[in-house]
C-alpha cells in the first residue's frame, strides 16, 4: 500500500516538473519573439511604444542646435511623433473599446469622431494610421494622449528640425532632413551639411553651435529683401553685413529664398550666391585699383588726365558717359567711377604687377568659408585688353565672399581679414572666437586714402554714390555696373535692365565698424529707376537700423 501511494507521488511530481518546463519553454519563446525577433501575430514591434510608456531613444539621438551669437535660437533638435492603433492581435495590445477609442481621440486631435471609428472597426489591416491627423504631433497632445491611457492606441517618436524662422539666411544656414530610419537628422546644405559631424556628434557628443550672425539685424533685413524683390523683381539679390575689423558676418541674406522649415521655395535656387556664385565684378573694385596706385605712388595727389575714352592696341575703351568730363585729377576719376582713368593706372603700374595683385587680393581661389561647392572664381586673361579691362570690372569672375574679403583691407587700415560665420561651440570644435588676419594688402595710408574718396563719391556733387547719403552718418561707398556677358555666345547682354548693380560701403567712414555689401541682377520691374536707386532704398533703412541696435 505505501509503495503504491509513493509511485503515484512520484509519478505526480513528475507530471508537475513537466508541466513547469513546458511553460518555460513558452515562456522562453514568447520572450524571444518579444525582444529579438521583435514580432508578434506577424507585426513588427520594433517601432511600437504604447502611449503610456514615455521612453524613446530619440533622445540619444540628439543634434546639436544653432544660435546666433547671443544665444537666440536658429535650428533646435526637436522629436515628432505620430500615432497609429493596433486592431488586430493580442487581446492586451489591440483597442478593446472601439467607440470610446475613437471620442477620445476625436477630442484631443480635433478630428472627426465618426471617420476615426470607422478607421478603427475596419476588418482587414492589423494596424491603422489615421492621415494628418495622427502625425507631426506636439508634446502637448501626446501627453493628453498619454494620460486617457487609451489601449491600442501607440506612438512612433522621430527626430525632427525646427527653425525659428521661415526665412532666416536660409542658405546659409541650410537644412537637415531625417535619415532613412527617421531616428537622426542629417545635413543636406548649408551650414547643417558643412558641420554635421560636429552637430549630429556621431561618437562624441552633439555640439551646439554659436553664430556671428545677429538675430534682430538678419530679420530686418529678410523684411526688407522682401520688399525689394517683391517690388522690383530682380533675378537676384544679395545683402551682406560684416562687422570690422573682427570679419564676423552679421548678416547674410538673399533672393530667391527658401523656407527653412517647410522648404517652398528652394528649387527656385540651391546656391548660396555669396559662395557659388561667380560674375563680373564691375566698378567697385576700382578701390583696389586706386588703392595699388597710391601704395605705388604712380600718380601725384593733383595730376590729371583727360577723360572720355582710351585706346588699349585696337580697343577704345569709354567712361559710362562715352565723352568724359575733360581733364579731372585721378581722385575725382574714381568718385566719378571713371574707367579711363582707372586703365590708366592700371597700365603705370604694369600689367604682370596688376596679375600679381589679383592674386594676392583673393581672386582666383576659394575663401576657406566652410560651406560646399565655393567657387574659386576666374582670373585667366586670353589678351592684354581683358586683362587691362579687369581695371574695371570685366573680363575676371568673383565671389561676393572673395569680393568683400579684398575689400576690407580699405576699411581695416590695409590689412584683409577672414569672414567667418561661427562664433563659438558648446563644445572643443571652436571654443571662441578668434578674427584671422589675412595680411596687408595696402599700407594704411594708402587704405586711409581711398577710405577719403568713397566719402567724396558719396559727399561731392559729381559722385555716383550719392543716393547712399544718411544725414548724420559719415558713409564711404562706391557703386558698380557690370554688363553680364550673353550665355548663349559671345559678348554682354544688351536690354536696358542686362546689368550686376552693386554697392561696397563702410561706416562710419571715420572709424569703420562694418562693411556692407549689396547686389542685385537685372531687375525686371526697375519703375524707372537706376540700379543704385533700388538698392539704396535696401541700404538706408538697414543701415539706420543698424544704428538703432
Amino acid at each position: 500500500m505505501k509503495s503504491g501511494l509513493k509511485e503515484h507521488r512520484a509519478y505526480n511530481v513528475l507530471v508537475f516538473l513537466a508541466l513547469i518546463f513546458l511553460v518555460l519553454l513558452i515562456f522562453i519563446g514568447r520572450a524571444f519573439q518579444l525582444t529579438v525577433l521583435k514580432t508578434s501575430n506577424s507585426v513588427d514591434l520594433s517601432q511600437m511604444s504604447p502611449l503610456i510608456d514615455n521612453g524613446s531613444s530619440i533622445t540619444q539621438a540628439r543634434r546639436g542646435n544653432i544660435y546666433d551669437q547671443s544665444g537666440q535660437p536658429i535650428a533646435i533638435d526637436t522629436t515628432s511623433y505620430s500615432i497609429y492603433a493596433q486592431i488586430k492581435g493580442d487581446q492586451a495590445e489591440i483597442v478593446s473599446d472601439p467607440d470610446y477609442t475613437a471620442k477620445k481621440l476625436a477630442e484631443i486631435l480635433g478630428g472627426d469622431r465618426d471617420k476615426i471609428l470607422a478607421q478603427l472597426l475596419q476588418s482587414g489591416p492589423q494596424q491603422v494610421e489615421f492621415g494628418a491627423l495622427g502625425r507631426n504631433l506636439d508634446q502637448n497632445k501626446i501627453q493628453s494622449l498619454q494620460a486617457a491611457k487609451l489601449q491600442g492606441i501607440y506612438f512612433k517618436a522621430q527626430a525632427d528640425r525646427q527653425y525659428a524662422n521661415d526665412e532666416f539666411a536660409s542658405h546659409l544656414i541650410g537644412f537637415s532632413d531625417k535619415s532613412d530610419d527617421g531616428q537622426t537628422m542629417v545635413g543636406k546644405l548649408g551650414i547643417e551639411a558643412a558641420l554635421d559631424q560636429v552637430l549630429s556628434g556621431h561618437d562624441k557628443q552633439a555640439q551646439d553651435l554659436y553664430l556671428t550672425l545677429d538675430s534682430r539685424l538678419q530679420n530686418q533685413l529678410e523684411v526688407l529683401m522682401s520688399q525689394i524683390y517683391q517690388t522690383y523683381e530682380p533675378k537676384e539679390l544679395g545683402a551682406y553685413l560684416v562687422e570690422i575689423p573682427s570679419g564676423k558676418l552679421l548678416s547674410a541674406s538673399q533672393r530667391p529664398s527658401f523656407n527653412l522649415n517647410n522648404r517652398q521655395g528652394i528649387e527656385n535656387e540651391w546656391r548660396n550666391l555669396m559662395v557659388e556664385n561667380a560674375y563680373e565684378p564691375g566698378s567697385t573694385i576700382k578701390i583696389l585699383v586706386s588703392a595699388l596706385a597710391n601704395e605705388l605712388g604712380v600718380y601725384q595727389p593733383q595730376e590729371t588726365y583727360k577723360s572720355g575714352s582710351i585706346d588699349v592696341y585696337d580697343v577704345t575703351i569709354h567712361d559710362y558717359n562715352v565723352v568724359g568730363w575733360g581733364d579731372i585729377t585721378f581722385d575725382e576719376g574714381l568718385a566719378r567711377s571713371s574707367n579711363v582713368g582707372m586703365v590708366e593706372l592700371v597700365q603705370r603700374i604694369g600689367l604682370d604687377r596688376w596679375a600679381k595683385a589679383l592674386t594676392d587680393f583673393g581672386f582666383g581661389r576659394p575663401t576657406q568659408f566652410g560651406l560646399a561647392n565655393e567657387t574659386e572664381g576666374s582670373i585667366k586673361f586670353d589678351n592684354p585688353v581683358s586683362e587691362t579691362m579687369s581695371a574695371f570690372g570685366q573680363g575676371i569672375l568673383t565671389s561676393p565672399i572673395q569680393l568683400m574679403q579684398a575689400y576690407s583691407a580699405i576699411a581695416n587700415g590695409g590689412h584683409a581679414v577672414k569672414i567667418q560665420y561661427l562664433d563659438h561651440s558648446s563644445g572643443d570644435y571652436q571654443p571662441q572666437f578668434a578674427a584671422k588676419d589675412l595680411g596687408q594688402l595696402f599700407t594704411s595710408k594708402a587704405a586711409e586714402k581711398v577710405l577719403s574718396l568713397m566719402v567724396d563719391t558719396v559727399e561731392k556733387d559729381y559722385g555716383t554714390a550719392q543716393a547712399y547719403k544718411i544725414d548724420g552718418l559719415k558713409i564711404a561707398a562706391k557703386t558698380g555696373t557690370a554688363q553680364i556677358a550673353n550665355p548663349e555666345g559671345n559678348g554682354y547682354l544688351t536690354g536696358p535692365t542686362d546689368y550686376y548693380f552693386s554697392v561696397i560701403s563702410f561706416f562710419p567712414a571715420d572709424q569703420p565698424k562694418y562693411m556692407l555689401y549689396l547686389n542685385m541682377k537685372q531687375p525686371q520691374n526697375p519703375n524707372g529707376k537706376t540700379g543704385a536707386q533700388i538698392l539704396a532704398e535696401l541700404f538706408k533703412p538697414f543701415v539706420q537700423s543698424i544704428l538703432v541696435y
